[in-house]
């Protein structure tokens, strides 16, 4: 199989009217007649042209790869065949639009989900809803919560790094009192808070049940989150904005945090790779964005935790991501079970 030809989509969708984005859908052609799509997210107006260009730019220095191929398309790619300078910044979500979309053609020849190609352990995992919990208006709050309940969501996410500290607490803890005791809640410091403040956070916090506490101190600062993970009750959770895997290495066998956090920056085949080096320390691994895509990870491995629903992306799909009793069950569909909608690309191209 080769690839022939691709296309590039600019889109900007909202979902339900409380969470817009704008992404750029890539769509990969075979001489087989297969499609493979993927997306990249987190793209504003001084990017989405240069992230296109370098899309094709890196499709173009595949040559005639095989896209089924895929540890020879990563290692190209992301530049880990050889000693040169390794890829960084908006080339690495260029590189990993590519290398998803070639896992999803790879999962369409061999007519298998991409999570079972992966390691295949779980068709079903935990869910939560990480979206319209940011501190706000409590009626608009609680009304948000009460919509995700009858989803049948058992785990929320609240950011709180743009608040104060009393704010985020006095949000935490509302947000507690509005679900109960047996729904699981995530709290996301966005890298906002000292040492100290963490720690005070923590203490304040611990009659509340936190599933776990996110980026509490700086992303680089790996002495401090040791010093907190060290510290607190709850686990810690970190690695969202690392792009290479020494970085999660450090992060790991450190044990600067209990959960790692693996964004689609890496691609598959290198959420894999960081995936299984957790596991060897028993740390289990959560995906950053891109549920649609990194779910298929996260079912693969056995420390795969739970999948965060960030959704801005549903709109550019006609299946919703299925939820049950809190469990989101994976598509038993070939490739990444996931089907562009064309009247949502036309109607909101850039």
């Amino acid at each position: 199989m080769r690839i022939r030809s691709h296309e590039t989509i600019a889109v900007r969708v909202n979902f339900e009217g409380v969470m817009p984005g704008t992404h750029i859908v890539l769509r990969l052609r075979t001489d087989e007649g297969l499609e493979g799509i993927s997306y990249i997210s987190r793209v504003n107006a001084q990017n989405a042209k240069p992230l296109q260009q370098l899309i094709a730019g890196m499709l173009e220095s595949l040559g005639d790869q095989d896209p089924t191929n895929t540890e020879q398309v990563y290692a190209k790619l992301f530049r880990t065949d050889y000693g040169g300078y390794p890829v960084s910044g908006l080339e690495l979500r260029a590189a990993s639009a590519i290398e998803v979309a070639c896992w999803d053609l790879k999962g369409k020849a061999l007519n298998q989900p991409v999570y079972k190609l992966m390691g295949g352990f779980r068709d079903r995992l935990p869910i939560s809803a990480n979206w319209a919990l940011t501190p706000g208006p409590r009626d608009k709050i609680a009304k948000h919560l009460e919509d995700v309940l009858g989803r049948s969501f058992k785990a929320v996410k609240c950011p709180v790094g743009m608040a104060d500290l009393d704010t985020a607490i006095e949000h935490v803890k509302f947000v507690r009192r509005c679900v109960g005791p047996d729904v699981k809640i995530i709290v996301d410091g966005g890298f906002r808070w000292s040492v100290k403040e963490a720690l005070h956070f923590a203490r304040v916090m611990e009659e509340d049940d936190l599933y776990w506490i996110e980026d509490p101190v700086a992303f680089h600062d790996y002495e401090s989150l040791k010093q907190v993970t060290d510290s607190i009750k709850q686990r810690v959770c970190a690695g969202e904005v690392f792009q290479h895997p020494h970085q999660f290495r450090r992060l790991i066998e450190e044990r600067c945090s209990d959960n790692v956090m693996i964004d689609q920056d890496l691609g598959l085949t290198g959420f894999l790779h960081v995936g299984h080096m957790a596991g060897i320390y028993g740390r289990p691994v959560i995906n950053h964005l891109a549920p649609e895509v990194l779910s298929h990870a996260i079912a693969a491995v056995p420390n795969g935790l739970i999948v965060g629903l960030v959704p801005w992306g549903q709109p550019l799909f006609t299946e919703a991501m299925r939820v049950e009793d809190g469990e989101l069950v994976m598509p038993a569909g070939p490739g990444l079970g996931l089907t562009l909608d064309e009247d949502v690309l036309r109607g909101n191209a850039l």
